[in-house]
Formats: C-alpha cells, structure tokens, sequence
C-alpha cells in the first residue's frame, strides 16, 4: 500500500468525522426547536396579527349636461411618512430627519416647512401604520433623491397617489366644491351609518379625504370609491413584520354629470365680474354711499325641468388650492367679510331685498283678491287703473297708523300718469303697488286679524321663504316678513316691536319688494322660471345622471313641488308687462336702453329690473328675466344681483342682456380648458416665430 493511499484514508475518516458532528449539531437544534422552544413560537405566532389597512379609491369625475369634464383625478408624486419607521429615532434624529427633508422638498419647487412635516406627522387623523403624506405634486426627481438615501431618510418615500385636477380651473367653485381631510366628527358620523362588513362599503379612515361643500358635499356617497384592502402582518409590539397580500383593489367612485352648460357658466362669470367692474369705475355721487360693486351672483334655469344651466358667485375662489393643503392664513382671507368672503355662495346663501323684481308676486296676488278690477275696494281701480302722481300718502294715516314712522312714500317721478297692470309693471310705477298695498291689502273687508297678508300667502306659494330644494348644502331659506316673524324677532331680541305692531306701511313696502322681505338670487329666478313656464313650480336640479364604472346609468328626471293656479288672465297682463321692460323704444320701459340693439323680435325677453335700498350702502341692483316668450316655452331664467351697485337698469339690466344674447343669436362662445389655452397659446408663439424667421431670411437675388 502507498503513502497515497493512507493519505487518501485519512482525508476520508477526517470529511465523516467532521460530516458527523455537522448532522449531530443539526438533529440537536431541531429537536430543540420542535421540542423545547416549539411552545414559545407557537406563543409568538399567535400574538401576530394580521391589520386591515384601507387604500383611498380615486373619486368620481364631475361632469357638465354635454359630457365636458369639470372635475378630474389625476396621478401625483407624494412624499409620505412612514410613522412606523419613526420609532427607532430619537426627538433629535427627527427633527434633524425632518429639517433635511424639509430642505430636499423646497429646492424640488414645493416649499415646505420641517413644522408642517411634524404637524402633519403628529396629526391624530393618522395611525401608527399610515405613510403619512407631507407633501403632494412634488418633482419626480425626488423619487430618486430620496430612494437613493434611506439611511439619511428612513421610512420616507415618494408614492403615486390621484388627487383632484380642475381643467377649467376656478369656473363653477362655488357649485362644484371642494374635498379635504374628513375630521374627528366626519369620521364619526360617517361611519356610523355604513356597514362596513357589507359589500361595496365605503368606510372611512382618518387620513381619507371627503367632499366639503358643493356638489362634492351633497354627492359624496357618489363620488366616493370603494376603498381597497391590504393585509399587514404586525407582532405584539406593534411593528410591521410583512404584508400578506392585497384583499381587494380600491374601485372607483361614479361619475356624476351636472345640468350646467359649462360654456353658460364661463360667459355668466366673466359678465358678472366685468360689470362689477364697470361699477367700480362710476365716480362717486356726492352725498351717497360709494359704488363698491365688490359682489354678485347670477343663477340661470331651465324652466321646462327645473335644471340649473349655470350660477356664479363673485369673488370666486380656486378648489385647487385645497388638493395640497391650505394654510389658516388663507381659509381666513377666504372666509374674511373684509375680503368679501369669497368662499361664500352667494346665489344660495346670500339674502336680499328683491326690490321691484318681487311685483310681480303682488300683481298676481292683487288679482287673485279681486284688487283690480270692477268689484274692487280701492275706488279707482275699479277701472284696472292706479294714478300715479309721483308721491302716495295712506288715506287712513291718523286712524290706523299713529305709531309707524311715517304715513307718506315717493317714488321716481315720471310725470302724472294712469297705469294698468302691464304698464305699471313695465314702468315700474311704486305708487301703483303702494296703494295695491295700503288701500288694498290692508283694507280688504274680510281682512280680519290676519287677512291682510295675501301677498305673504302668494309669496310662500311661489317659494319664497323656503328652500327652493337645490341639491347644494347651506342654502338659506329666505325670509317672507308677517306678524308670526315680527313675533320671533321680537322675543330674539331683534326687534323692537312684535306681530301686534305689524302695520299698514309694513305692507305698503312689502308690495315693492322692501320691508323685511329677503330673498336668494336663486329663488328670484326660481320664481321667474315658475311665471315663465306657466305655474309649475320645480325644486331645482343639479345632478343630471350618474353613471357607475360598469356602465349603469341613473338618471334624474324634473321633480315637480305643485302646479300653481294661476289667473291665466293676470299671467298674459304680466307677462305683457315684463316683455316691456327691455324693450327698445317702449318710453316707459326701465332696461329699454340696455337692451338696445338686442334682437328682442326675434328672441323676446319679459323681464324686471329692480332696485333695493340698503341703509348706510348703495342700492342693491336687480334684474330678473326669462325668454324667449315668442318660441314656445321658454328656455332659460335668470337673475342677477349686485352688492352696492345702483339702480337694476344700469347695472344687472346690462349683464343679464350680455348673457342673453349669444343665447338668442346662437354664438354662445365656447369655454375652454387650461390644456387648450396652453396650446392655443404655443401655437401662436411657433406661428410667430415662423412668421419671424421668415422675415429674416434675404430675399434672393433675381438673375441676370
């Protein structure tokens, strides 16, 4: 045998020896594992749980009557928190984590501040397993930046998340809304009536978002998702060990289509901003209030369904501003009334004396009371005509009206005339309601303790003083002025006289629209809608249809509150006398010169002019309409109401008829989105630059 082979035996007894002790030691630890330590990790297994953890789904889009898309989602980067990777850092780490990253976000363009990450970051609206977002829409270059540092920033990272995009930027913000963090009593409330067990529900988490006002408000049960599900695997102190997979993926929200016509809403908000500054630039009269015309709303209807067509509230504001967070400074610049709170929706939730737009609410109660006409208590109207001499003073002054303030009341003086009902209306003639008021309502024989308040009972029948049931939050209801109010005021503290005080001067102002009446430029063309259509009066419509992500469509159809039984007779009177208003030509007609030019014989339009007085501000001005009356029914009601602007015929008349008339000539311009503006824009420039590289270029020389 050779040296070579010992050698190779050995080398053989030294590999099994050595084989030998590894499967020993082996044996060793499973036997101890399975025997030993196997009911320590069963009690470690059982002590991790699995937690639900809720993924936001995108939300609905919000669209207009023909399809336009006013409300989007769109895809962002977001710089996220993870609070569960805090833990290891002391308050010293974290601050210095939060400076630097504080620092890296402001020089990607998105300034942020390290007390608005830690604010965020402690916020109690997120748990202890949320990735906390701090900032949203941040440069891509970040993802990069951050991703390549994770010692320097643990538990940071830049996800994609879909946020709300606005391509027609701030048209339509008062009625579209807006979304934000859903709060502690949101949460509460919201959740308390879900079943979050049932399939499809949309349960809410702290750190969701949720519609705050507008349609986004109203509809939120619509345009929110069904949120996703994933499965985090968490020991018994808390921390992540692993995710076990996706229960479901979140689905979006439905899509919701309005009745507005956004290219409507983009010419009634850039009218009522330019005539609010047309106001601005009248000089001042001496001795009067400024013109400081620094608010307004219009509301335009379809009359046919009760479907808003558009409604704008000035000063606007921009929804945008909310999708990354906005600070308290400019929420309180928004809701300050020294900046005009802009936030607020006037169309719904501002109140206004209607001014002379609300005669026609006495002239169908006057005619429902026998006032005009043969069997009349006012002697000279027993003919269907009032005198009016420019001044009227109660016949019954000293008996029945010791404690009011005054017995007499003037009105712009157009000469000694005699109207009927059509021209009292087109001339807007306040002597001819003032008696309606005083020697009629006030003294009808079977008036009794309340029997004098036929135009409140006219008023309520058409609306006013209640919601008008627009799909919108926090409309205001108004207020139609009777002893039952001056009641309520009185033991508010409001008032210094009760229902018992209620006198004859008090109706005497109610018949012109003044007095205690308040009203919302949305009920005003509300009301309008009701004259133009003939009497059915329809809670207003928002929402068109919905349609959900597999395709099922509902829709809304009119929903009718009554049908008013109107005299058909005292509806052509007063028809007859709106279509003299802006009638170009008709001596007595108020927004006769307004409307000068309009093609009123092709598209006639019946409206009103008013004008409110407000103590220690400029008159309130006032236009309500609708047309066209010579094509059927018509199409579309409207009102406009200016803050401290004057008279209704100079200032909401020439709006009203701005917005008209693309309607009646067929060239209402088209509203456009940023996108299309950008590239509108960019294909200028190129064109001009072509244009100058062309110019630039020698002319070449003839030959010879």
């Amino acid at each position: 045998m050779s040296v070579d082979d010992d050698a190779g035996r050995l080398r053989l007894r030294i590999f099994a020896f050595v084989a030998l002790i590894l499967f020993g030691a082996l044996f060793t630890r499973l036997w101890y594992l399975q025997g030993i330590e196997a009911e320590t990790f069963q009690d470690q297994a059982e002590t991790n749980v699995l937690r639900e953890v809720f993924e936001e789904a995108p939300r609905g889009r919000i669209l207009d009557r023909n399809g336009r898309v006013l409300v989007d989602n769109k895809v962002v980067d977001v710089v996220t928190v993870d609070k569960a990777a805090l833990e290891d850092l002391d308050a010293d780490e974290r601050e210095a984590m939060f400076h630097d990253l504080a620092v890296a976000i402001s020089r990607s363009g998105r300034l942020t501040k390290l007390e608005a990450i830690d604010r965020e970051v402690s916020s109690a609206q997120y748990g202890p397993f949320d990735k906390v977002p701090v900032a949203v829409d941040v440069d891509p270059s970040l993802l990069v930046f951050l991703g390549e540092r994770p010692d320097r920033f643990p538990g940071v990272e830049v996800v994609s998340r879909t946020v709300r995009s606005y391509p027609f930027g701030t048209l339509a913000a008062h009625l579209l809304g807006y979304v934000g963090p859903v709060s502690l009593e949101e949460l509460r409330v919201a959740n308390a009536r879900i079943d979050a067990s049932a399939e499809g529900a949309k349960p809410y988490q702290l750190s969701d978002e949720i519609g705050k006002t507008g349609v986004e408000l109203v509809f939120e049960d619509v345009l929110r998702g069904v949120p996703g599900v994933r499965y985090l695997e968490v020991d018994n102190r808390g921390e992540v060990i692993g995710e076990r997979g996706v229960g479901r993926p979140p689905v979006a929200g439905d899509d919701l289509y309005l009745t507005i016509d956004i290219d409507l809403q983009a010419l009634a908000e850039r009218e009522l901003a330019a005539g609010l500054a047309r106001v601005r630039e009248r000089p001042p009269i001496p001795g009067e209030p400024e013109f400081t015309g620094a608010a307004g709303s219009v509301v335009a209807i379809d009359p046919r369904d009760g479907g808003l067509l558009a409604m704008a509230s000035f000063p606007t504001y921009d929804p945008s501003d909310f999708v990354n967070g906005i600070s308290i400074a400019q929420f309180e610049q928004l809701t300050s009334p020294d900046n005009f709170s802009p936030i607020l929706n006037r169309a719904i939730q501002g109140t206004y004396a209607p001014g002379s737009t609300f005669k026609v609410v006495t002239a169908f109660a006057a005619v429902e009371k026998g006032l005009l006409g043969p069997d009349s208590p006012i002697e000279e109207a027993r003919d269907a005509t009032i005198r009016d001499t420019g001044t009227y003073r109660y016949s019954k002054c000293r008996e029945d009206f010791e404690a009011a303030d005054t017995c007499n009341f003037s009105s712009p003086f157009r000469g000694d005339r005699t109207y009927g009902l059509s021209g009292a209306l087109t001339a807007s003639s306040d002597v001819f309601f003032y008696k309606l008021g005083g020697e009629g309502f006030w003294q009808l024989p079977d008036r009794g303790p309340e029997g004098d308040e036929a135009i409140q009972a006219m008023a309520r029948e058409m609306g006013l003083g209640s919601s008008t049931g627009i799909q919108l939050p926090y409309e205001r209801a108004g207020v139609v002025p009777d002893r039952d109010y001056f009641d309520e005021q009185a033991a508010a503290g409001v008032f210094l006289r009760d229902g018992s005080q209620w006198f004859a001067g008090d109706t005497v102002q109610l018949a012109i629209g003044q007095g205690d009446l308040l009203l919302t430029p949305t009920q005003l063309a509300n009301l309008y809608a009701t004259i133009g259509n003939g009497g059915s009066l329809y809670q207003i419509n928002v929402a068109r249809r919905i349609v959900s992500a597999d395709g099922e469509v509902r829709e809304f159809g009119p929903r009718l509150l009554r049908d008013l039984d109107l005299d058909p007779t005292a509806l052509v009177q007063i028809e007859r006398g709106l279509e003299g208003v802006p009638r170009f030509g008709d001596p007595n007609g108020t927004a006769a010169t307004a409307f000068d030019g309009f093609p009123q014989n092709q598209w006639t339009v019946a409206g009103k002019t008013g004008t409110a007085q407000v103590t220690g501000k400029a008159d309130t001005s006032l236009f309500a309409a609708y047309g066209p009356t010579n094509r059927g029914e018509p199409e579309i009601a409207i009102a406009v109401v200016l803050e401290e602007s004057g008279f209704g015929s100079s200032a909401a008349a020439p709006i009203t008829r701005a917005i008209l008339e693309p309607l009646a000539t067929d060239s209402l311009p088209r509203a456009r989105t940023f996108d299309e503006i950008d590239r509108d824009q960019a294909r200028l420039l190129a064109q001009l630059a072509a244009a100058q590289a062309t110019e630039d270029v020698p002319s070449e020389e003839p030959a010879t």
